[in-house]
């Protein structure tokens, strides 16, 4: 958005960090700038291009936001960081608060690590900070509105004052790089998800801005890495459904934080071959529509092969790490949506999302697989017919590993939308089922992913529709609906 007519506008600053501090004149060089070289410092580099984005439009909305507060609010209303008033029962705020802790943290309600479990370490060394604590209770109190609509309101009034603290606390240098900072916009990004698929967007990219800012030192602590896994996480599936490469900037990011994780850590290895999903999807694509492209469509397969081939690796990582157990009724007479029967029991929510997210993109890859040893085949360009067999047969297996992920995600569903519990953990007696919200953001993509293989039947379609419209009826969830609705034209297409 443009300043007003007449307004100046100050931009970032584009020098490098050193140079930044001591505010003096910077050449801009790289790899180091000239000031450093004389001085004989080690260069810390230079910001980001989308974080310089972020941060200018973050300063013009902070401006226009005070601009508003003095001249529209009473002084009782610029004081946004007071407490509200106690009284005998929890506030609205706290409500919040503690549904999101105890939903997206633990797991619902068994005891259980939910997928966002790592937020208690950043929770309550800040317990004050003002911004985690809003953003946490405007994506609490959205979740609940579900079942009570009367929270719609209140619910969006805490995301926009949620907003409001972000935009200060990235604005300031002290604050912005802080674990709480990052936690809030995380947080936020599940009040995007709610909404629509544009808006969820533009907020992982601006959540990876600030990652990008927080530079290597962000490595030091677990929680740190745990927590840009999670944007690393939804940065990949952004750039799969835009079909755009990962960017760079936390591409090398991710190699720094690769010195500091185990390398047998199946948690870790996924995400990376979620990046390497992503900028190979991007290339694929690119190529198709004409693009330049320095490699040739059997290269281009050999790399999709080599990925497929190391996402079967980690899935052997993972059944030793997070191992789960499959139940099959004899019939599908269950109380509980399972399919045909089946159901998997995981050890929590985390463990859940973490096999899901690796599904999903060994799908995508499989796919990437199919599509360009089709491309060979009906284009004759090379490939000999000695290769055919060859690539007849990759084709089968790649098509068996994608129902088999889709089978196995679709197994996840009773378990993710708070249907069955392990024995012993929780007893659900006398209580009305509740749809674990979580679990409905947890599995929207997943189920959408699994919907629009190419290898799914009709029936199977039809199965993950049906559940994605409960998530969006049940969870409030809008961009669960959008995506039901787009299977639902794939399957018109018959596709």
């Amino acid at each position: 958005m443009s300043p007003p007519p007449g307004a100046s506008r100050v931009r970032a600053s584009r020098s490098c960090g050193n140079c930044r501090a001591v505010k003096r004149r910077c050449d801009k060089q790289t790899p180091e700038c000239g000031q450093c070289i004389r001085t004989q410092e080690a260069c810390q580099g230079y910001r980001d291009e989308w974080d310089l984005v972020f941060r200018d439009q973050t300063k013009h909305t902070i401006k226009r936001s005070k601009q508003k507060r003095d001249t529209s609010a009473s002084p009782r209303e610029i004081i946004i960081h007071s407490p509200p008033p106690r009284s005998p029962g929890p506030s609205l705020d706290e409500i919040g608060v503690n549904y999101f802790l105890q939903d997206f943290v633990a797991g619902g309600r068994a005891p259980t690590r939910g997928y966002l479990n790592y937020i208690p370490t950043v929770y309550y060394p800040d317990s004050e900070h003002p911004t985690l604590l809003t953003s946490m209770a405007a994506v609490g109190l959205v979740a609940l509105a579900t079942r009570r609509p009367e929270l719609v309101g209140h619910a969006r009034a805490k995301y926009s004052q949620a907003i409001r603290y972000v935009n200060d606390a990235i604005a300031s240098p002290t604050e912005s790089i802080k674990d709480s900072t990052l936690m809030s916009v995380i947080s936020l990004g599940v009040f995007e998800h709610v909404s629509n698929f544009e808006s969820w967007v533009r907020h992982v990219r601006g959540a990876a801005a600030l990652v990008a800012a927080r530079g290597k030192s962000q490595f030091t602590n677990k929680v740190s890495i745990l927590m840009f896994n999670q944007v690393r996480a939804d940065m990949s599936a952004a750039c799969i459904q835009t079909i755009q490469p990962f960017p760079e900037d936390m591409r090398l990011l991710q190699e720094e934080g690769t010195k500091h994780t185990d390398p047998s850590d199946a948690f870790w290895l996924v995400g990376i071959l979620a990046t390497e999903c992503a900028t190979l999807f991007a290339g694929v694509a690119a190529k198709n529509h004409g693009a330049p492209s320095s490699m040739s469509w059997p290269e281009w397969l050999d790399e999709s092969i080599r990925i497929q081939d190391r996402f079967q690796e980690v899935f052997g990582l993972l059944a030793i790490q997070e191992p789960y157990t499959t139940i099959q009724e004899p019939d599908d007479s269950s109380s509980f949506i399972s399919y045909r029967g089946r159901y998997d029991l995981y050890r929590s929510s985390w463990s859940i999302r973490l096999w899901n997210n690796t599904r999903m993109i060994d799908i995508i890859a499989c796919e990437i697989v199919c599509w360009l040893i089709n491309k060979l085949i009906t284009s004759r360009q090379g490939y000999s017919k000695e290769d055919l067999p060859k690539y007849k047969s990759k084709l089968r297996y790649a098509a068996h590993i994608i129902s088999q992920r889709g089978e196995e995600i679709m197994a996840s569903v009773p378990q993710g939308l708070g249907h069955v519990y392990i024995p012993g953990q929780y007893n659900p007696a006398d209580e009305p089922p509740e749809l674990c919200v979580s679990g409905g953001y947890m599995l929207t993509w997943n189920l959408y992913t699994v919907g629009k293989s190419p290898v799914i039947t009709n029936d199977d379609r039809e199965w993950v529709i049906k559940r994605l419209k409960g998530i969006s009826d049940s969870a409030g969830i809008a961009m669960a609906y959008q995506l039901a609705e787009d299977l639902e034209k794939i399957g018109q297409m018959g596709m």
